[in-house]
């Protein structure tokens, strides 16, 4: 089985304390919007640009996890990738942990085989995670934001609360077993918001998880370098 280490930052009531996880398992999921009037209405839009709808939703995309970083700088391939801020749950022993990521995606890609676009990306996540258990009686209320760079251009690309979305919970609980035996350690992205404006193709990509109940937030940003090719 693929895995790969990552060295977080656990912050708790208790204070920051260095945490390893191995992850074994990467679930990536999709069309979680609360309001299915609204994802309807997405699907076709996309299905419109020739992104295939999907037969479910939710979806629940298993990737591998060896894709996971916490580096300041991805690699990619093609021309046409962006990122997407996404609220991310990690399980370990039985244990919950709140963390968030940008599901990196080749939007050229997308179109042809939307796991494949999703899998030949990196999937950056924030170093430093929060314990479930500390927001879990005012999930609703954290909040997500993204911003882009084009450019030299900074701008705010997303912003949404946990509200807006399937309840993380429900979604974990929702994974079909062949993704996740409900054994080992688990990775779960879990769905993000439009992009204000539209997809934007950017140099930079930052992101945050606010929590106004208990006064802090976590950061995250990227820069994106497209590999030279000589074909």
């Amino acid at each position: 089985m693929a895995a790969i280490r990552l060295e977080l930052l656990l912050e708790s009531r208790r204070g920051k304390i260095p945490f390893s996880f191995a992850a074994e398992r990467l679930v990536v999921a999709g069309w979680v919007g609360k309001d299915r009037e609204a994802v309807r209405k997405h699907i076709e839009e996309l299905g419109r640009l020739g992104v295939p709808p999907p037969s479910r939703t939710p979806t629940y995309m298993s990737l591998s996890p060896t894709i996971l970083t916490t580096a300041e700088e991805i690699e990619v391939t093609g021309t046409e990738s962006s990122g997407e801020v996404e609220a991310v749950i990690l399980r370990q022993n039985e244990r919950l942990y709140l963390g968030v990521g940008s599901d990196h995606t080749d939007r050229g890609f997308e179109k042809y085989d939307i796991p494949a676009s999703k899998q030949m990306c990196a999937k950056p996540t924030a170093p430093t995670v929060w314990e479930l258990d500390e927001v879990r009686g005012h999930m609703e209320r954290i909040l997500l934001r993204s911003w882009s760079t084009q450019k030299g251009r900074r701008r705010l690309y997303q912003e949404g609360s946990l509200a807006d979305n399937l309840d993380v919970l429900e979604l974990l609980q929702g994974i079909p077993q062949e993704a996740d035996p409900r054994q080992g350690t688990l990775v779960l992205f879990c769905g993000t918001f439009p992009a204000r404006g539209g997809i934007e193709i950017g140099e930079i990509f930052e992101f945050e998880m606010e929590d106004p109940v208990a006064r802090r937030r976590i950061t995250h940003r990227y820069r994106i370098r497209r590999l030279p090719q000589f074909l």
